[in-house]
């Protein structure tokens, strides 16, 4: 079993590039069964040329001296097995008044924020956190039972990008978060607990009734384990297919996108045109991922069926959904938007044009506080957004957005990619990627700004330098 278990998770960060010696990952560890099998199965690998490890640990201050005992014997585990550690405390309660929110929800937020920032603090590669098959046979219950698509019963994935998880970070770039047990029972973990004598902490609060996931675990999942006790791994087969069913309806969304939208910071506007050649799934995603874009997480079904009534009908002319966004519908197109909000700096570049022509020496606005910079001379100091391109190409450059069937020849690579399959590997947001700035001469892509260039930029003596640069 334990060499099982620990194969399992080798295969899994050989297929997440991080089996390296030279990838640093942050594991949040609780102290508790799930958390403490995690970081020794990876202080195993790391013997065996797996990634360095640091340990990340945040007493919520709900259990008073309990949490804190638990939190120096995560610090001692740590001395003993030679890892370095970060130990945080919120005050739990504080902030769950303060957020008018569920202990647990107000935790969750707390701990998230508190990885994020160590996560940049540490400059680590992947953040792991200790989810196990039976949480997501939970997670994709819960979510049955309140509801829910493809979206939601898809429950947890294996990995999760940076923009995706982080909570009040500054780096628009940063570690993805992974689940290396997903697949792994909690039967499996309490028996590898026992194998290699590790003592867990128990936190009584994972048995009251109180929570719903607590409710779900030792009332629920039993009852239903009696008619099928392979019920974790049925409910696993549900999160996957729904993972799978969704990932299809976004990449065919991926497709429509450019044509049915036209993005602002503050503003989408639609095409009604494109929005009638639409099936209604691909509509009601579509406005989850409008709303996600303009800052607003998640619509709920009564949101988005009001919105898709209004488009769909033509009535009301106007129509607020949630958090401050509004919809407004005209004969050809509609417009979602955030009331009051004014046009915030983007935190990486976004061109919020179709084409934009480029000449040496110029400097050029591209809209949401961010701009491009063409000079002779080296910029004074030096980032991802900054190109020394070879004076050979400087003639007839242009930024222009990404179009459907975009190709180019990365450099060190092999052939040509889709640059919609570049971003999905770069984990970036797909609210950012329509407005991407791609650096163009004539139909070829020398550049996806600030993320590789193309093989057909190569070293030279001779170079101008061009790049995008945050308005003062």
């Amino acid at each position: 079993m334990d060499d099982l278990l620990l194969n399992r998770v080798h295969t899994f960060l050989q297929s997440q590039r991080l089996f390296d010696p030279h990838c640093r990952v942050l594991v949040a560890v609780s102290g508790g069964p799930d958390s403490l099998c995690l970081l020794h199965v990876l202080l195993r690998l790391h013997a065996q040329g797996g990634p360095a490890l640091h340990v990340a640990h945040l007493d919520h201050g709900f259990r008073g001296a309990q949490s804190a005992a638990e939190a120096e014997a995560v610090a001692r585990l740590c001395a003993a097995w030679g890892l370095s550690i970060t130990l945080g405390q919120v005050d739990g309660p504080d902030l769950a008044r303060r957020l008018r929110r569920g202990k647990m929800a107000a935790s969750r937020q707390a701990r998230y924020a508190f990885l994020s920032e160590i996560a940049q603090q540490q400059q680590v590669h992947a953040l792991a956190v200790a989810h196990t098959a039976d949480d997501q046979a939970e997670t994709v219950l819960l979510h049955a039972l309140r509801g829910a698509g493809p979206a939601g019963l898809r429950g947890m994935r294996d990995h999760v990008a940076w923009h995706a998880w982080q909570i009040g970070a500054t780096a628009a770039l940063g570690a993805d978060l992974i689940r290396p047990l997903l697949t792994t029972t909690r039967a499996e973990i309490v028996a590898y607990c026992a194998a290699q004598h590790l003592e867990p902490a128990d936190d009584p609060s994972n048995r009251s009734p109180h929570y719903a996931r607590s409710r779900v675990r030792h009332q629920i999942m039993p009852v239903l384990s009696r008619d099928n006790p392979q019920i974790v791994a049925a409910l696993s087969r549900t999160a996957q297919i729904c993972a799978e069913d969704y990932a299809y309806i976004q990449t065919m969304l991926d497709q429509i996108w450019p044509r049915l939208v036209a993005v602002a910071p503050t503003q989408i506007e639609i095409d009604l045109t494109v929005w009638r050649e639409l099936h209604p799934a691909l509509r009601r995603y579509a406005l989850r991922r409008a709303a996600s874009g303009l800052g607003v997480a998640e619509l709920s079904f009564a949101q988005v069926e009001a919105a898709r009534a209004c488009l769909d009908a033509g009535a009301p002319p106007q129509l607020d959904l949630a958090q401050g966004l509004r919809l407004s519908y005209a004969p050809t197109r509609a417009r979602i938007w955030v009331v009051g909000r004014s046009c915030p700096a983007a935190t990486v570049p976004q061109l919020l044009v179709p084409w934009l022509d480029l000449s040496l020496p110029g400097r050029y606005d591209l809209g949401a506080g961010w701009a491009c910079e063409l000079r002779t001379t080296p910029p004074a100091t030096s980032s991802q957004w900054w190109l020394a391109l070879p004076t050979r190409l400087a003639a007839g450059l242009a930024l222009r957005g990404r179009r459907p069937g975009d190709r180019f020849r990365p450099a060190g690579g092999v052939g040509s990619r889709r640059l919609q399959d570049f971003f999905v590997d770069r984990k970036i947001a797909q609210h950012l990627r329509d407005a991407w700035p791609l650096l163009v001469r004539g139909e070829e892509i020398l550049w996806v700004v600030g993320l590789r260039t193309a093989a057909q930029v190569t070293t030279d003596t001779d170079h101008i330098w061009i790049g995008c640069v945050q308005e003062e």
